[in-house]
């Protein structure tokens, strides 16, 4: 759960871009448009794809449950605001919450 990998893997023919991201249970090969492994002749080129590849991932989209992770204010936060607390009649209510126990 929430493993992530990238390595450089030889094979006969050069090297392999191999990545593993939280969704995957194990690491895959980088492929080409055609959908093959990519194969990469210099091993310091396959290094920094590995590199760029775990970098778009992590400064990219968050992902949840089939959807993007987003700063749009949620329906909670319409209703009662940023801070949590409820406005009636101009006035401000505090609401308290106590989380339950584990």
């Amino acid at each position: 759960m929430n493993r992530y990998a990238g390595y450089i893997k030889q094979v006969p023919q050069g090297w392999w871009v191999m990545l593993r991201f939280s969704r995957d249970s194990h690491p895959k090969p980088l492929l080409n448009e055609g959908g093959a492994p990519q194969v990469f002749t210099c091993e310091l080129e396959a290094t920094r794809t590995v590199n760029r590849h775990l970098l778009a991932y992590f400064n990219g989209k968050y992902l949840r449950e089939g959807e993007i992770a987003s700063m749009e204010p949620t329906e909670r936060e319409q209703v009662f605001g940023s801070d949590g607390a409820i406005y009636r009649k101009g006035r401000k209510i505090e609401v308290e919450r106590k989380r339950a126990a584990a």
